[in-house]
């Protein structure tokens, strides 16, 4: 079946641009590791975050990101029931859940209810933001860093985590009290499915094309798209970490049009879908079974296509031909894994 998938962005209307992120990575991670004692780092490295602070220092080569988002199938004209899509060459490729889950190790799953925190509920909101006035991520930067009860800082910690890595807000943002409910029971703050919320905030920010957790996508696009690893743009590391986030080092910046040249209106262009391992599937953030055909982990669109893709004003009424979707397959180098977010 064939589907009259178009750019967002007509292809003689694209532009160089820097787009930028807000997650606050490596200062998050320095300042936990500069923070907690011996056991309570431990205690950190064995929760829903702790592989997270093995993440490579990847440099912020924002051309990939930007080149990507040029390429974003208008969601007028294509379905988006399991992601955003992408037109690269004459392929319509999905950013989808599981793959996201596989990147980033983070769960997947039903949004429990969490009332909010008050004074009355919550020891942290009492001992920390008692006040009334609204408390914004800088309070909760301070209440972390001047916090002398070891219980309390690592569940403040826990937080902070999530608000400044996979949430990427800046200091004046307001706190959801919520999330200092939730941490007063760090079992089930470890169980909460912090990868579907992760997930809808980078679909919805990638929809809207302004900034965000764009690192993941980068990351993405590594797995993805060979070229950018043969033309040296980044560099994958074979090890045993899991999750595929902790598997590449990115240290040249590239250059748009190489980029968009060579690798996203490049029609030859190789695809490297992915599918979990065996390992992968074993793992506690893997919800989608063990069966690979209870659910395609990628979509590949127009795989064999003949048409081009409607991109430009003189083609915007060429389609791209789409194919049913099915299980990918791994690349040939053993457990990939990736981040940065």
């Amino acid at each position: 079946m064939a589907c009259k998938a178009k750019l967002m962005i007509p292809e003689d209307e694209k532009y160089e641009g820097k787009p930028f992120a807000l997650s606050h990575t490596r200062t998050a991670i320095t300042t936990i590791k500069a923070k907690f004692n011996t056991q309570q780092l431990q205690r950190f490295e064995g929760s829903c975050f702790g592989h997270l602070l093995l993440i490579e220092d990847l440099k912020w080569n924002s051309q990939i990101v930007h080149g990507l988002l040029m390429r974003k199938a208008d969601p007028k004209t294509v379905t988006q029931v399991n992601g955003i899509k992408f037109i690269v060459g004459n392929k319509l490729i999905q950013f989808t859940a599981q793959q996201f889950c596989l990147i980033t190790g983070l769960r997947f799953g039903k949004l429990p209810f969490i009332p909010k925190a008050t004074n009355e509920n919550c020891s942290l909101k009492r001992k920390y933001f008692s006040s009334n006035k609204p408390a914004t991520l800088s309070d909760l930067h301070t209440a972390f860093i001047e916090c002398t009860d070891d219980e309390d800082a690592l569940k403040l910690g826990m937080v902070y985590f999530a608000n400044f890595v996979l949430l990427g807000t800046e200091k004046h943002v307001l706190i959801d009290m919520r999330y200092l409910k939730l941490a007063e029971d760090l079992e089930g703050f470890d169980k909460y499915p912090r990868g579907a919320v992760s997930y809808a905030m980078t679909n919805a920010s990638l929809l809207r094309a302004v900034c965000a957790e764009y690192q993941r996508v980068k990351i993405w696009a590594f797995e993805v798209f060979p070229a950018l690893e043969a033309l040296h743009f980044t560099v994958h590391e074979d090890n045993r970490h899991i999750p595929r986030i902790l598997h590449w080092r990115s240290n040249t910046v590239a250059r748009f049009r190489e980029v968009m040249s060579q690798v996203f209106e490049n029609f030859e262009v190789d695809v490297q879908l992915l599918r979990p391992t065996d390992i992968e599937k074993q793992q506690p953030y893997w919800s989608w079974g063990d069966d690979d055909n209870e659910e395609a982990m990628v979509e590949l669109f127009g795989d064999e296509a003949e048409e081009k893709t409607g991109t430009s004003s003189e083609e915007k009424d060429a389609d791209v031909e789409e194919t049913a979707p099915f299980p990918p397959l791994l690349r040939p180098k053993g457990l990939l894994m990736t981040f940065a977010v």
